[in-house]
């Protein structure tokens, strides 16, 4: 039978693009060796686990060359924490480290040590777990209180990168960066373009003080995704078409997002069958294709429902309002109801597409099955959206559909 997706061997070419970008300490003008990392990942362990015997845990080329070939992608917890630590990744994804699935459903097992208590691991590792909960924070109760949260954690990290050893301090900056390129996405969902814009220009200074693809790709799809909610299509594919430079350094999951905005934004410049096109390849990478990768890292949302419902709001641009609306229909069913934003969006989309078809009775009930949806998720930028739909069926008032939709538009005003 064939082979589960996870299981085939591939070359890591995100960990050997991590190697590369570190210098020799013994060869200038060279990048690290596989035997130099060894060294390094070794000498990290030891710092992070202090008074413990982690002989066992040690490497050497030969293993670095088996990770690098993909023959195995699952390393012990301490390993990876060094390897994290001397590579300067946030997660295991940015290594395209994972979990693979065996044919009966279980996981690999594996080794825990936690970082020394009181250490600087044990406070970087802290502030990534945290990152995690505001995600989650977010889908629960909102945008506005998980804010709160990501700005109290960006207020303590700015100070931290003139503290930490210089060894973690890429580990403390790309955090920094994470935490704004999240509150910028926080911004965005509270139709807070100016803010937005702010923490997306912070998170792409942070990222580039160290290099970091993974980071600038991700900011940058932001800022294009800003831009094109402001209604500047224009510099919303100049901004697609940059992040996806770095396309060939990214987990799947974020080359599959990449792909999607580059289209919407294509779209909305009139590039119609580009756009297709591109949403066609976006599913290769689709998050849902590639089990094993954790909730919440980035990109992880983008699904194959997610591309489908993108792939009707690009067709209602080509000005197809009916097959956008079968496309959404058919995607509704595949998104997760705790992605209530998702959800909402892309129940807009498809009012927004039976508007366009002349169906406002249509259109209005579809939106007012959004509209509690997107209070419950907080999203003001949707909320936004509804009202602008609102305007534009309120000529026929005649409808009882349409009518309850102005009156629970009310609730918002």
């Amino acid at each position: 039978m064939p082979r589960h997706p996870d299981t085939t061997i591939r070359p890591n070419t995100a960990l050997i693009e991590a190697r590369h970008r570190l210098s020799s300490p013994m060869r200038p003008g060279q990048c690290m060796s596989r035997s130099e990392l060894a060294d390094a990942v070794n000498a990290a362990l030891d710092r992070i686990y202090v008074g413990r015997d982690v002989t066992a845990h040690y490497v050497d080329f030969r293993w670095l060359g088996k990770l690098e070939r993909g023959e195995h992608r699952w390393p012990s917890q301490a390993r990876r924490a060094a390897l994290r630590q001397v590579l300067g990744a946030a997660t295991d994804a940015d290594l395209d480290l994972y979990s693979p699935r065996r044919s009966d459903g279980t996981g690999v097992i594996d080794e825990t040590i936690e970082p020394r208590p009181g250490s600087w691991d044990e406070t970087i590792h802290l502030l990534r777990e945290q990152w995690h909960l505001l995600v989650q924070n977010d889908k629960m109760f909102g945008p506005e209180y998980a804010l709160m949260g990501v700005i109290r954690q960006l207020t303590a990290i700015e100070g931290l990168p003139n503290e930490v050893p210089q060894a973690l301090r890429p580990a403390v900056i790309r955090l920094a960066a994470q935490y704004a390129e999240s509150a910028a996405w926080l911004h965005q969902s509270l139709n807070d373009h100016a803010a937005g814009h702010r923490r997306t220009r912070q998170a792409l200074a942070w990222a580039g003080q160290i290099a970091d693809p993974t980071m600038t790709a991700w900011a940058t799809y932001r800022s294009s995704q800003q831009w094109l909610t402001s209604g500047h299509p224009a510099q919303a594919v100049e901004q697609a078409e940059a992040a996806l430079l770095y396309d060939q350094k990214l987990p799947g999951p974020m080359r599959a997002a990449l792909r999607v905005q580059h289209a919407h934004s294509l779209a909305a410049t009139g590039e119609h069958r580009a756009a297709l096109r591109l949403l066609d390849a976006a599913h290769r990478w689709a998050a849902d294709r590639h089990p094993g990768k954790p909730e919440g890292e980035h990109g992880s949302y983008c699904t194959s429902g997610y591309i489908e419902v993108h792939r009707g709001a690009c067709l209602r641009l080509a000005q197809r309002p009916q097959e956008a609306i079968d496309v959404i229909d058919e995607a509704l069913p595949t998104i997760p109801r705790r992605h209530r934003q998702d959800f909402a969006a892309a129940l807009l989309n498809k009012a927004m597409a039976h508007a366009a078809a002349n169906q406002p009775d249509q259109a209005a009930a579809t939106a007012h099955r959004a509209l509690p949806i997107a209070r419950r998720a907080g999203s003001r930028r949707i909320l936004h959206q509804l009202a602008h739909l609102g305007t534009a069926v309120s000529g026929h008032q005649q409808l009882p559909e349409v009518r309850a939709f102005l009156d629970g538009l009310k609730k918002d005003t």
